[in-house]
């Protein structure tokens, strides 16, 4: 019998087939991953975008890393700070007339348990550093078994390192923190601090180690009227402190709020990118499944066919 179809018709036909079957995979592996394509190849016209829109979204979240890091240390930080100031605004009030008194416990020994106190709550962790510590992050910063007990001076500061009679055994100042390409935050504070825990230590150590306040002493008032004098700044030092600490939250805040939305805007156009509309995508996987079923079988007719039963005769 001799066929009527050529074989470059058979090829067209079959090349046809066979990019109905390729689209019919990939419109199968749409479905099923949910993305347009698995590589960037597949999206080649957007690739660009896609890549800097994925390296805006990861920019973006080390970002918001950094601030939860920042954020956190902070939260701790300041509630070590309310709690020494809340600590010293009642010994403060012990001062002068607490000085006198005989009645255990002593002044003395009350001074010695808040010392203890303050270094412990400047010695606080966040679980990887100190944080009253400077660069030193490894290094608990405040050590008070040198600082000078014969006999202590108020007019001396002791913030220096302990091997020169002070209590800083911590680092330099940490940097500040990048939040943005264009903003950075300068959240460390150190146990060194001069305006607020140094005095509060000379003004701690000095009572603790002085055996005995007369009232009759004009040395021992003028001295206790300095230490007044010491615990009054740190503490209105320290009320600052708290506030820049809120400031600096609040700051982190915005700015976090602000990389969350630049986030969300930006997978947006990844999902616009890469994703696909599932009903969309099914319906023309139904309609191309259509189509190449009716081409196995218009294929498979026009195999049949030869010039006899085109004629009217019998294949």
């Amino acid at each position: 019998m001799t066929r009527i179809t050529t074989a470059a018709q058979e090829n067209q036909i079959l090349a046809f087939m066979q990019q109905n079957q390729s689209q019919l995979d990939k419109l199968s592996a749409e479905v099923s991953s949910g993305v347009v394509a698995q590589n960037y190849s597949g999206i080649a016209p957007q690739s660009e975008n896609l890549v800097n829109l994925k390296a805006q979204v990861a920019g973006q979240q080390d970002f918001n890393n950094t601030i939860d890091t920042v954020n956190a240390r902070l939260q701790v930080m300041n509630l070590s700070i309310a709690q020494i100031q809340k600590a010293v605004q009642g010994f403060r009030e012990l001062i002068p007339n607490g000085a006198f008194s005989t009645q255990q416990p002593t002044i003395q020994t009350q001074a010695k348990q808040l010392l203890l106190q303050v270094a412990g709550l400047l010695n606080v962790q966040d679980g990887t550093r100190y944080l009253f510590s400077g660069t030193a992050a490894s290094t608990p910063p405040v050590d008070t078994s040198q600082l000078p007990t014969s006999p202590p001076s108020l007019a001396t500061p002791v913030n220096g390192p302990p091997a020169s009679g002070g209590y800083y055994a911590g680092g330099a100042p940490i940097p500040p923190a990048k939040i943005d390409t264009q903003f950075t935050i300068d959240y460390g504070i150190s146990a060194q601090n001069a305006a607020t825990f140094e005095p509060i230590i000379r003004v701690l150590n000095f009572i603790a180690n002085t055996p005995s306040f007369s009232s009759a002493s004009p040395t021992d008032a003028a001295n206790l009227q300095t230490c007044a004098n010491l615990l009054d700044g740190a503490d209105g030092a320290l009320t600052t402190m708290g506030g820049n600490i809120g400031l600096q939250e609040a700051q982190l805040a915005s700015m976090q709020a602000l990389h969350t939305n630049t986030i969300n805007v930006a997978q947006n156009g990844i999902s616009n990118i890469q994703s696909v509309d599932q009903a969309t995508v099914i319906t023309q996987l139904n309609q191309l499944d259509t189509q190449i079923q009716a081409s196995f079988a218009a294929t498979a007719q026009i195999d049949k066919l030869s010039l006899v039963n085109f004629l009217g005769g019998t294949g």
